[in-house]
């Protein structure tokens, strides 16, 4: 077992997480006006299309009382829209609205720039191949656990 924490994926994609996310912060702070949380929230609204308030949370590993206050500040400035569930009223489904859409173009464009960056000196073959192998090892996870020593 590797012991070099340099060599480690988990340590690895955590890291590169953490500073991509931070110069997405640097690049972002004078151009747009939400905050990595609020267009995180935004991305997967985007992407799933409307869902309830629990399943944003989970998506963003938060408390859902945590996700509630986020959604409120959102709701509040008009990026996204909240209505209870007709089947079950206890629920809240949330979707983004126009602005939300135009910020997120907005933010897509921050990260490709971050994406470039942290690409820098990657040939275009070796940049698909590394996404290639992201995905792979997304979806090798999404997949139940298995337990240890099985």
């Amino acid at each position: 077992m590797e012991k070099n924490i340099e060599k480690r994926f988990g340590f690895l994609v955590a890291d590169v997480g953490r500073l991509s996310g931070k110069r997405f912060d640097d690049l972002a702070r004078a151009t747009l006006d939400l905050t990595r949380a609020q267009y995180r929230a935004l991305a997967y609204l985007r992407h799933y299309g409307e869902i309830n308030q629990a399943s944003l949370a989970d998506l963003m590993e938060v408390a859902p009382i945590s996700a509630g206050r986020l959604l409120d500040r959102m709701e509040e400035g008009g990026w996204i829209v909240r209505r209870s569930n007709a089947e079950d009223r206890r629920e809240r489904m949330v979707s983004v609205t126009e602005k939300a859409e135009q910020a997120l173009d907005a933010a897509r464009e921050v990260g490709d720039v971050v994406t470039d960056q942290a690409l820098n000196g990657f040939s275009a073959a070796e940049a698909d191949q590394f996404i290639g192998f992201l995905q792979r090892a997304r979806a090798n996870l999404s997949k139940p656990a298995q337990p240890l020593g099985t």
